[in-house]
């Protein structure tokens, strides 16, 4: 198993957690996915929604931690790989969380009007469960924002607004074009909009594609429409 550029990733045989999260490093976080093994990884997973469906009213397909792991299958889900499976909405949930803190039930709709403009259903926010401590949140955040600012994420920048974001450049088989992720939220420090973007058959690029160069600028699109820059 090598990182995605081939080699070390950061140019030493080290690397912390905020470098390879910086960088997308595959090796470090398999190592330590294979040390924290499946249950724990799948426990921390499912405070944020996985293995759940949620009704906004719609019922959503529910995003996959598996169970029974191999330590090579576990391996390769500590870089999103192997048999994690997640939809958009998830991802989005995950960013969600790690800016509050608190992972909130997803909602489609407010209200319900009916033809009279009468309300006829209200829907209110409503936590799901309590993902990280604020100290936890704090220091995710902060290694998102250096993703943004001089790592792998740097196209998801907006000028004036400190960016929290993360890339993903999935891997579908030996010549089948990537799949291209981005989910984020901003600002950093006072969150409005989290987002999660997923570009599918590589945005027509094949294996030349990634998360960065494709999904991130879509990203950045939205994240600037709702903050009016």
């Amino acid at each position: 198993m090598q990182n995605s550029g081939g080699g070390n990733c950061g140019g030493a045989p080290t690397v912390t957690i905020a470098d390879a999260l910086r960088l997308s490093c595959n090796i470090p976080f398999a190592e330590l996915a294979v040390e924290l093994g499946d249950d724990a990884i799948r426990e921390e997973a499912e405070k944020y929604g996985f293995n759940s469906s949620f009704s906004m009213p719609l019922v959503s397909e529910p995003s996959v931690y598996p169970r029974a792991l191999s330590d090579d299958k576990t391996a390769l889900t500590g870089f999103g790989q192997g048999d994690v499976r997640a939809t958009p909405l998830q991802m989005a949930m995950v960013s969600a969380g790690i800016a509050n803190g608190v992972v909130m039930n997803p909602m489609m709709v407010d209200q319900v009007i009916g033809p009279d403009l009468s309300v006829q259903q209200t829907f209110a926010p409503s936590e799901f469960r309590r993902a990280l401590d604020e100290d936890l949140a704090a220091t995710m955040t902060e290694l998102m924002v250096a993703n943004v600012q001089n790592g792998v994420a740097s196209n998801a920048r907006i000028d004036g607004v400190e960016v929290a974001g993360k890339t993903g450049t999935g891997e579908n088989g030996d010549t089948d074009p990537y799949t291209l992720w981005f989910t984020g939220f901003a600002p950093a420090d006072d969150p409005q909009v989290a987002v999660a973007v997923v570009v599918e058959d590589g945005g027509g690029q094949g294996q030349s594609g990634f998360g960065n160069t494709i999904a991130a600028p879509i990203a950045k699109k939205v994240m600037e429409a709702v903050l009016k820059r």
